[in-house]
């Protein structure tokens, strides 16, 4: 302070001489000790002095003058003022510290756009906003949907579901395989699944129907271009529905049709059956276990019957499972993306479930592997046992 001029404080009027303290508050004013204390503080950006009427809280806890609060933004949520490191949106429309947007807006996961959190709808692990949860929910159904079915090429016949899961974009995934698929399936929300996963269901067609008119490469494809995986993930299975009239003609044939399915079954568990459906045995277990329905050689038919819905009851994690009141589920086959796959298991069940329906009980104490399948005439299933070596077995088990 020069020590020729007389200076006064500027709040108080005091004058200062040489043995006070005086502290600068700009445009050449000082003010004594008493007033600095008890009505000014140090901007925190700028560091200059300033009367405490003329500063302004930034960031929740730091007092800046009003000048340095020009370069302060303003959150449309709270009004608090913010740096713009700590903003979580700052754009033309919209301003929001990083509280703010966290506690009470989201990002839309279809459009990428900021909402309040009251104009949202929380949808297989996402928000959305209202315009996109529309077109979600109108590709992804519930898991509990159940259409009135709709029958490609007879009155009875196939049902497939087939889950798949890792995928890139599940909103654009499933808007293609829905184009794919057409009228022929739906899609559903899967509990076993990650909340990308989508299980691809099936109205029921024939075999004929699947194998030379449903659109399974293209929505195979679609998924893949997708980046969906099915038989190499922990996740994904794939399960077919069979109408029990194939089964046979009256509930009484029908239910020892299954039986005779159930005791093959039994027998082929550990061998031919995980290998065919490409699964870890305890994997499959969990999720498919063996009927175990425990038919001896000695069982007439009703004990056949008895035994198989006893093995059976209330549990639908069996690898054949009848819980369903109209269909009859093989569950235990391993996702897949491969057309001629999924052809060629259907063609694996058809093939069991006309081999029992034809064959009395006691001689299927004495059929084999190869018998059944390894003649058939369907190229997808020949095909894909003399890729997983189940061709060539002759032996008797």
């Amino acid at each position: 302070m020069p020590k020729t001029e007389v200076i006064h404080c500027w709040d108080c009027e005091a004058e200062l001489t040489d043995h006070d303290v005086a502290y600068h508050i700009g445009d050449g004013e000082y003010i004594c000790e008493d007033c600095r204390y008890d009505y000014y503080t140090y901007c925190s950006d700028c560091g200059r002095l300033v009367y405490d009427d003329d500063t302004v809280r930034v960031n929740n806890c730091r007092l800046v003058c009003e000048n340095c609060a020009d370069d302060y933004y303003s959150c449309d949520h709270c009004g608090e003022l913010y740096a713009r490191h700590n903003l979580a949106v700052n754009g033309f429309e919209m301003t929001l510290c990083i509280r703010c947007y966290n506690d009470f807006y989201f990002s839309c996961a279809g459009c990428n756009e900021v909402y309040n959190i009251n104009d949202g709808e929380y949808i297989h692990g996402e928000y959305y906003c209202d315009y996109c949860a529309s077109e979600y929910r109108s590709s992804i159904l519930s898991y509990s949907y159940k259409p009135i079915p709709f029958f490609y090429g007879g009155d009875a016949g196939y049902g497939i579901e087939l889950e798949i899961d890792d995928g890139d974009d599940i909103q654009a995934a499933a808007r293609d395989i829905i184009e794919a698929g057409d009228d022929h399936i739906y899609l559903k929300e899967d509990g076993s699944l990650s909340y990308v996963g989508i299980e691809i269901v099936t109205h029921p067609a024939t075999l004929d129907y699947h194998v030379n008119y449903f659109p399974w490469a293209d929505i195979c494809d679609a998924a893949l271009y997708h980046g969906y995986h099915s038989h190499d993930t922990d996740t994904c299975g794939l399960h077919i529905h069979a109408s029990r009239p194939l089964f046979g003609s009256n509930e009484t044939e029908q239910d020892l049709t299954i039986a005779k399915i159930m005791l093959l079954v039994d027998r082929w568990y550990e061998t031919y059956i995980v290998k065919f459906a490409r699964r870890d045995l305890s994997k499959m277990r969990r999720w498919a276990d063996k009927p175990n329905a425990a038919i001896c050689q000695d069982d007439d038919e009703l004990d056949a019957i008895i035994k198989s819905k006893s093995s059976a009851r209330g549990n639908r994690y069996k690898a054949v499972n009848l819980c369903n009141l109209d269909t009859v589920e093989f569950r235990f086959f391993r996702g897949t993306l491969r057309r001629d796959t999924i052809i060629a298991s259907i063609q694996w069940v058809d093939t069991i479930i006309k081999y029992c329906r034809n064959t009395p009980l006691k001689d299927l104490w004495s059929a084999n592997w190869y018998e059944i399948f390894c003649d058939t005439g369907h190229k997808e299933l020949t095909d894909y046992l003399k890729r997983r070596g189940l061709y060539e077995r002759k032996d008797v088990i």
